[in-house]
């Protein structure tokens, strides 16, 4: 392409592979479910005991009330039972829609500060929360405008966890990373 940098090269070779892995993964939707409720199961004792953000020491935070999580993809892990739960639990769930280039909280267009917690899709993450999504900077765009101890969990497949991922200074990280790996 001209005009493309490097790290957008990098970017675009990436993300598709990292499709094709997901396109594998739900080639078999019974393990794709399975496998989506391995990721969810590490992210419920991180709500249950309270939503940290890095550096908050030992003090317990209040259990999120109100979180942002995100209509999965057929190539995604599968949310609807994760967003069942949090209801069950009277947690109040979000979705959010593409308006444009920005990324909206639905219903209603909700101030991304009354947010708790925030769950981030993506096409690819490092261990460190750097995180490859689409290509619309939409997420990029979004995290920043969240509260500061706000956390942000990305979730993911484990194939889709890889050593280093091209960045620039407009991509944004989340605070961790949960996959279904069984370590």
């Amino acid at each position: 392409m001209r005009g493309e940098s490097d790290v957008d090269a990098a970017k675009r070779a990436l993300r598709a592979r990292l499709r094709e892995v997901r396109a594998a993964i739900a080639a078999d939707p019974r393990d794709r479910l399975a496998r989506s409720a391995r990721i969810w199961a590490r992210i419920v004792p991180f709500v249950e005991l309270g939503a940290q953000s890095p550096g908050s020491g030992s003090q317990r935070a209040q259990m999120p009330r109100v979180v942002l999580l995100f209509e999965s993809l057929p190539t995604e892990p599968e949310t609807a039972g994760w967003i069942e739960w949090c209801e069950e639990r009277g947690i109040e769930v979000l979705l959010p829609e593409v308006d444009g280039p920005e990324l909206r909280v639905m219903p209603g267009d909700v101030d991304p500060a009354a947010l708790d917690l925030v769950v981030v899709p993506g096409l690819g993450f490092t261990t460190d929360g750097r995180r490859l999504g689409q290509g619309g900077g939409h997420y990029d765009r979004f995290l920043p405008r969240l509260r500061r101890d706000c956390p942000t969990i990305g979730a993911c497949f484990a194939e889709q966890l890889v050593d280093d991922l091209p960045t620039t200074g407009l991509d944004c990280r989340v605070t961790s990373v949960a996959t279904d790996a069984t370590d």
